[in-house]
């Protein structure tokens, strides 16, 4: 199926009681634009959280819980697409600055609803 901001419009992000929520309209099959959510903390995580020996203080598809250890959380527009970014914190205490990803590199548009593919 591919990426869904092909088939999105009106994407943000909401942070609240520790989660990043992200709300976007999307097209189904119909042509009708549905709004759907994703709780992003359910898809990434941070490099940083004693898993991924000698990476730290990146985004990574496939964890957990990324909003507890970022600040500066948004969403910026881009030709591929919304790219979540964020200041991300490292094991050390300190962090690695800005960092970026593609939320249509692991997230599908099937019929109006959203689909995480997987890491």
């Amino acid at each position: 199926m591919g990426s869904f901001h092909h088939t999105a419009r009106n994407w943000r992000i909401k942070v609240d009681n520790g989660v990043t929520l992200f709300r976007v309209e999307v097209k189904d099959l119909h042509g009708n634009w549905v709004e759907r959510t994703i709780r992003l903390d359910d898809h990434i995580g941070n490099t940083d959280d004693g898993s991924h020996k000698g990476c730290t203080g990146w985004f990574i598809w496939g964890g957990k819980n990324f909003t507890q250890s970022a600040r500066d959380i948004r969403l910026e527009d881009t030709e591929w697409g919304p790219k979540l970014v964020a200041v991300m914190r490292s094991n050390d205490g300190g962090d690695r600055g800005l960092q970026g990803m593609l939320l249509g590199d692991k997230i599908e548009n099937r019929n109006g609803e959203l689909h995480f593919t997987g890491p």
